[in-house]
């Protein structure tokens, strides 16, 4: 059992001192503190303000990519359809970075809630030239989205030489995403495409094209 120690034999004890580390506060506080000016950030319009302040690096804000997806995503998940378009746009800018999936399912979520300006970036029905980027844009959100009819779009558009790079590989690959997402027509056509040797399917993809 151990004994107490004496006020002594305490004074003498070397006793470590721990010093707390220094707490940094985020880059981005005193600027939200300011412009908030007592508002409740549980508004979701302060949220995307201060979001598309930091974007475009205006008033009392610095441009920041970062800080500003941090803000607006805060405003997407209290339901902001404008957050959702705002973020959506951004990752149009840059889809080699972001890709197509997350601005689809954002103006999914938007156009859902009502919001006119995510329909209109989602609405087939506003394509008139399918060889425009325009085109390819409205029928790769919704391919992502899982609309056959726009999977077969843009296969039938990359076939056709409209997009990009690679057309006749791309132009299966939709094939194949529209025959999983149940038109048994597509594979007939994936399949056409690697018998005329114009794009080398899989092994696994031509099993799967196969079974049906």
């Amino acid at each position: 059992m151990s004994r107490a120690f004496t006020s002594e034999e305490y004074e003498q004890k070397e006793v470590p001192i721990v010093i707390p580390p220094k707490i940094e506060e985020a880059p981005d506080h005193d600027i939200v503190m300011k412009y908030s000016n007592g508002r409740s950030l549980e508004d979701p319009k302060l949220p995307y303000e201060i979001g598309m302040g930091f974007l475009k690096g205006e008033g009392e804000f610095f441009q920041s990519d970062e800080l500003g997806i941090k803000w607006l995503e805060r405003s997407v998940k209290m339901g902001y359809t404008p957050a959702m378009v705002s973020l959506a746009e951004l990752f149009l800018k840059d889809t080699k970075t972001y890709g197509f999936r997350r601005p689809a399912k954002l103006l999914k979520q938007a156009s859902d809630l009502g919001s006119a300006d995510a329909k209109s970036y989602i609405d087939m029905s506003s394509v008139d030239d399918p060889s425009t980027k325009k085109a390819y844009t409205v029928y790769r959100l919704n391919g992502e989205l899982g609309d056959i009819s726009a999977c077969m779009a843009l296969a039938e558009g990359f076939e056709k030489g409209y997009y990009g790079k690679d057309k006749a590989r791309a132009a299966a690959t939709w094939y194949i995403r529209a025959f999983k997402l149940g038109d048994e027509g597509a594979s007939k056509k994936a399949l056409a495409l690697h018998y005329k040797k114009k794009a080398v399917l899989t092994e696994d993809e031509l099993a799967l094209l196969r079974k049906q």
